[in-house]
């Protein structure tokens, strides 16, 4: 059976308009989605192994167009200050990322959530002056943190607690000032703390309890004040951490007071500090209330170092907050 001519031409018109339409809603799908077809960005170098190289070109903001299969992306050594909401919105297969040795003054919460392969992160040599509370969050896979070489004074409580697989916290060469005694807190395979190079005078006691795998700290070159809670930290550095080489005692000197300046705390004695244990000198009275009325108790004790005053129920402390509170004469 034949059909004529002209009825085999119009199918085949058909069937290219068909094809015309399928590649017209094909380009039209992948430029809905740059991610998808990111190209290797404007002075940038990208390789097979999904490493993008932008290290030293100028950039004054990360680039767009970054391939979503990238691995590892190095945009050290520019001119970046802001890191937008969205920049790395993609990269969610991103293990290492550098962006050490630019102008980077803030880091917003939620800056880094879409990372969550992310095992490295480099913000050293940066101008950063404060840490915000989800700056890092999300990131449980992070092994290694770079914070060292800034001008980091202050650190939200809290910051790091999320960091569950941390082993490498570098915060040297900052102007750290205080400590919060949860600022660590579980940090569990911490290995390598560095905090030397800051202005600490004084440490929390029980701020390190947390870090079970601890094999390196140093605090040296900060004012530290020899009190109690210094010998305490002494004291309890040696006991958990006695063949731990990279824990040394011998590099971490008093600045305060002046007649034990240039004293390493290993050498410290209790001859150096007097510490006295805590004696409660005002005990509270026994009072009959109705419900609902106020009651007001005091309690004073003194030691050194000064005592801290917990107030319990029935065994159980109680929470401070609108029921509750403390005052301190």
């Amino acid at each position: 059976m034949t059909r004529p001519m002209h009825q085999d031409a119009a199918a085949a018109a058909v069937l290219r308009r068909i094809m015309v339409l399928l590649l017209l809603l094909l380009m039209f799908s992948l430029s809905s989605f740059p991610s998808v077809t990111a190209e290797c960005p404007y002075k940038c170098t990208c390789d097979e192994e999904h490493i993008v190289d932008c290290n030293k070109q100028e950039l004054n903001r990360i680039p767009d167009r970054i391939s979503p299969a990238t691995k590892i992306l190095d945009l050290s050594r520019n001119k970046i200050r802001d890191i937008e909401p969205k920049a790395f919105t993609y990269l969610t297969q991103l293990n290492k990322l550098d962006l050490s040795r630019n102008e980077i003054r803030d880091i917003e919460p939620n800056s880094f959530t879409h990372l969550t392969e992310l095992t490295s992160l480099h913000l050293d040599y940066n101008k950063i002056s404060n840490l915000k509370i989800g700056a890092f969050a999300n990131l449980s896979k992070l092994q290694i943190l770079y914070l060292f070489s800034n001008e980091i004074e202050n650190i939200e409580t809290g910051v790091f607690n999320n960091l569950t697989s941390l082993e490498c916290l570098l915060l040297h060469g900052n102007k750290i000032h205080k400590l919060d005694l949860e600022m660590f807190k579980g940090l569990t395979k911490l290995e390598i703390l560095f905090l030397n190079y800051n202005k600490i005078r004084n440490i929390p006691p029980g701020i390190f309890d947390s870090l079970t795998s601890l094999s390196g700290l140093d605090l040296n070159h900060n004012p530290l004040t020899c009190d109690c809670n210094m010998k305490l930290l002494a004291n309890w550095l040696k006991k958990n951490y006695p063949d731990r080489i990279f824990i040394s005692l011998k590099r971490m000197m008093c600045y305060f007071p002046v007649e034990m300046r240039e004293l390493s705390l290993e050498k410290i004695t209790e001859i150096d500090i007097h510490c006295t244990s805590p004696d409660i000198i005002v005990v509270p009275e026994n009072k009959t209330v109705s419900v609902g009325e106020q009651l007001q108790l005091s309690c004073k004790a003194v030691g050194d170092p000064e005592p801290f005053i917990t107030w319990a129920k029935d065994d159980i402390d109680l929470e401070l907050g609108q029921r509750v509170q403390v005052r301190l004469f």
